[in-house]
């Protein structure tokens, strides 16, 4: 049988992805305050470069890529500013579903995301759960979870038991995603695994923990492990134009400091684009293409040593405003198809 979706690690080669997308830089012209618009429009307008950047990066090395449409900002974007909130774009596509074998969960139903969804289903029935809808529903289990908590190592998945990742959504996932062919295990890195450690291929990780509980002796014996202390937002504060005075620890703007008017907006109606990036380290959020291939989002020489130890070639695809969506190359992506089967590492 030919599959449609069918990843089962972040590291065999990738075959088709999902990269997200942000708004136009038009959709905040209403703002009658010309330095947040225009402020806010650059931040809109890079960050489309950079994803685009991304998408020819990911094409040129041979892989399909997929993109979510745009809502339609007319429709919502006056009345919910005037709840205190505006949409937030597709851009976290890792976030919101994860391929598991060759099932699709949809850990959070995005419109922007249905047709490319719809559009697998279609080609290979039943490949696509959706807890959402009609035949799995049972109240609204997935509420809050994040599919950045799961992380596939072939038979075995590493669920990330937090507050974004209940005991019940475990389970749930277990029971009507998994099969015996699966162990499960339960670990604890304040959630976002894809920005605590990484696997680059087999035997080699990339983690950015501290004292979190995961072993890496007892989980992954015998496999080298390269340990980022320093959140890389620390280097970007001391070589940018931000006055450290104004970091809230929650979001950053690449390249200058922002105006108070700025961040009353941000911090009014954007509170749910900004996540808290001070604890965030970039350097392992990356997409893996291959055993060989990485693509990361800046240079860091201790993963560049790291990766060449492992005759691994780090690729840069810039995000340049990571730091205030809290997003980097893994969050942005979505694998949805790796070449391979399903093989035991541990």
């Amino acid at each position: 049988m030919s599959f449609t979706v069918k990843s089962y690690t972040s590291w065999q080669p990738l075959e088709e992805v999902i990269v997200g997308r942000v708004h136009t830089p038009n959709y905040f012209d209403f703002i009658e305050d010309a330095e947040v618009r225009e402020q806010l429009g650059q931040i809109l307008n890079e960050t489309a470069e950079d994803l685009d950047n991304l998408q020819k990066v990911i094409e040129q090395y041979g892989a399909k890529v997929q993109r979510p449409r745009l809502p339609d900002i007319d429709m919502f974007k006056h009345a919910q500013l005037n709840q205190n909130w505006a949409p937030v774009p597709p851009l976290v596509p890792r976030d919101w579903q994860i391929t598991m074998g060759e099932k699709l969960l949809r850990v959070l139903n995005v419109p922007e995301m249905g047709d490319i969804c719809n559009h697998y289903e279609s080609l290979q029935p039943g490949s696509v759960i959706d807890p959402h809808e009609g035949g799995y529903i049972n109240n609204h289990v997935m509420v809050n979870a994040v599919a950045s908590c799961i992380v596939r190592v072939g038979t075995d998945v590493f669920f990330d038991n937090s507050e974004w990742l209940t005991t019940d959504q475990m389970n749930w996932i277990q029971d009507n995603v998994l099969d015996s062919r699966y162990q499960v295990h339960r670990a604890q890195t304040n959630g976002h695994g894809d920005s605590v450690f990484a696997i680059l291929k087999p035997g080699v990780i990339l983690s950015s923990l501290h004292d979190h509980d995961i072993d890496y002796n007892q989980s992954f014996p015998g496999w080298e492990v390269c340990r980022i202390w320093d959140a890389s937002i620390m280097a970007a504060l001391e070589v940018g134009k931000f006055k450290y005075e104004n970091f809230n620890e929650r979001w950053y703007v690449h390249g200058r400091t922002p105006t108070t008017e700025f961040a009353n907006f941000v911090d009014t109606y954007l509170h749910k684009w900004t996540g808290f990036v001070k604890e965030t380290v970039f350097d392992v959020n990356c997409l893996v293409l291959d055993e060989h291939n990485v693509i990361f989002s800046a240079y860091n020489k201790q993963v560049w040593d790291f990766c060449k130890q492992h005759h691994i070639e780090p690729i840069i695809s810039e995000m340049r405003h990571k730091y205030f969506f809290d997003s980097g190359i893994s969050c942005c992506t979505q694998d949805i198809r790796r070449s391979g089967g399903l093989e035991t590492y541990l």
